[in-house]
């Protein structure tokens, strides 16, 4: 069965002591999710984690900053009594700077529990227009944001084409007009 209440009632929970020991750095806690395995996998924002022992490494020298972050869009998908996804997005700030993430974790039942058997987590790059116009000491306004992003794209667009095309180094440049 799909989506069985039960199931995603006991993953939901499961979820919110994952957050919670998450946001609060218990790495003791936050290693008991994980299958104990060497085939447990998580792919972080910048690791590759392959097996219980990395992953428990990871989280006892990750530093305990910036953890704090506002969950969005958390979806619970069961199949059967014994497997479940759950997927989220998350905003936070790193270093003073705000980002957006998601997460997905594969859950399975053993007879131990649930554990995680994968998980993945990523920052979603930050749209040109909010890392460039800080650099030029240009701020948008936010009713105009969406309007020099697109504005950027066409450019981008109209650019494409000579940007791509190929010049031969026998090609002799114009002379440069002096008046």
């Amino acid at each position: 069965m799909i989506n069985d209440p039960a199931v995603a009632a006991e993953i939901a929970s499961l979820h919110e002591e994952y957050e919670a020991a998450l946001v609060s750095n218990n790495v003791a806690k936050l290693v008991t999710f994980f299958w104990d395995s060497p085939h447990a996998l998580r792919f972080g924002v910048a690791e590759s984690l392959y097996g219980a022992n990395e992953i428990e490494e990871f989280r006892k020298n990750r530093l305990p900053v910036d953890l704090a972050r506002i969950v969005s869009n958390l979806k619970i998908v069961t199949f059967g009594q014994d497997c479940a996804i759950v997927t989220l997005e998350f905003d936070r700030t790193v270093q003073g700077m705000p980002r957006h993430g998601r997460q997905s974790q594969v859950w399975r039942k053993f007879d131990v529990g649930w554990k995680i058997v994968s998980a993945h987590v990523s920052l979603v790059p930050p749209a040109y227009v909010d890392s460039a116009a800080p650099l030029v000491g240009l701020p948008i306004p936010p009713k105009y944001r969406h309007g020099v992003q697109q504005n950027i794209e066409r450019a981008a667009a109209i650019a494409g084409p000579l940007l791509e095309m190929d010049l031969s180094d026998a090609i002799e440049p114009a002379p440069v007009f002096e008046p």
